[in-house]
């Protein structure tokens, strides 16, 4: 077969690519126990209200995807208000979350300290109320979650040419309107199942702390500190400090009247109580309180603590 050649030519100008991309979209279920806020309602006997100090709970049931997660019935105590309480709570839920959450305390403007899971896809597994009995009150006290959702964000790259045979690359959006080039690190193709891109808990920040104490004075109870408190180191420089000690904090309704471990340290000492750092003892649970014996006693106490701030 014979025959002459010719270039083929495009119509223009012409699309040469039309293509999708996104931004992965993620999600995040909060719990609190602060009655109703953004980042979730606690209730008791049905009515929103404030949860604390709840040493003798029986939780019955944790609805997610529809089903109870909890195999039985069983008991636990949650502690007095605030980071306390909460980390016993998120305790409970990472036992028995068969999906991972990974829950922790975090805090935010909206709604202080709360309970959040890590960066979620937008759409899965359904958590759901949580239900617990008070053994001693026979109040029914339940925790219902918020869902605060970041849908996937989608784009098109389109590649055209014009009739000079330029080739041009622009971005537009959902609506059609174009916009500039989204960061190519945050972008996937529509068609990838990418874990969100988000942080997969709170940011989370180590801060250390000291303070002195002179004379017949109390340090705060280490177990109402506001964050979860990683070491402690006491350093006496003179006197004598009593060191009361007390595990599980306040599981007994409030701060502890009698203390399994009571020594009065002299001057000259520095003792440390800390966790290992592992991913599971985040921090000291328990009640630590430190007074000085006399008004000559002078003591150092510093401390480290791990804070949780929620900006998503």
């Amino acid at each position: 077969m014979a025959g002459t050649g010719a270039a083929l030519s495009l119509d223009c100008p012409a699309t040469l690519a039309n293509e999708c991309w996104k931004i992965p979209g993620y999600r995040y279920v909060t719990y609190d126990n602060s009655a109703s806020t953004p980042c979730g309602v606690s209730s008791i006997n049905g009515a929103p209200a404030g949860v604390c100090d709840r040493p003798n709970l029986k939780f019955t049931s944790w609805i997610i995807n529809g089903r109870n997660v909890f195999s039985a019935p069983f008991n636990d105590g949650l502690d007095e208000c605030g980071t306390p309480f909460l980390s016993d709570l998120a305790a409970v839920l990472n036992t028995w979350d068969p999906f991972g959450g990974n829950w922790t305390t975090a805090t935010s403007d909206a709604c202080a300290y709360h309970i959040r899971s890590r960066a979620l896809p937008p759409t899965g597994t359904e958590y759901g109320v949580i239900t617990t009995v008070d053994n001693d009150t026979s109040e029914t006290i339940t925790f219902a979650p918020a869902v605060v959702v970041v849908p996937d964000q989608f784009f098109r790259r389109i590649t055209e040419v014009d009739c000079d045979g330029q080739t041009t690359v622009r971005w537009v959006n959902d609506a059609g309107a174009t916009i500039p080039a989204p960061d190519p690190k945050q972008i996937v193709e529509c068609s990838v199942q990418a874990l969100p891109d988000a942080r997969t808990s709170p940011t989370m920040r180590v801060r250390p702390r000291i303070k002195r104490y002179t004379g017949a004075v109390s340090a705060p109870n280490v177990d109402s500190l506001p964050a979860d408190i990683q070491s402690v180191t006491l350093t006496v420089l003179a006197g004598a400090v009593r060191v009361q000690a007390a595990g599980s904090g306040s599981r007994n309704g409030g701060a502890p009247t009698a203390f399994t471990d009571d020594v009065t340290v002299p001057a000259g000492v520095t003792l440390t109580w800390g966790v290992d750092g592992d991913s599971y003892d985040l921090a000291l649970d328990g009640s630590l309180l430190f007074t000085g014996t006399a008004a000559g006693a002078d003591f150092l106490i510093h401390w480290t603590e791990h804070l949780y701030q929620d900006t998503d």
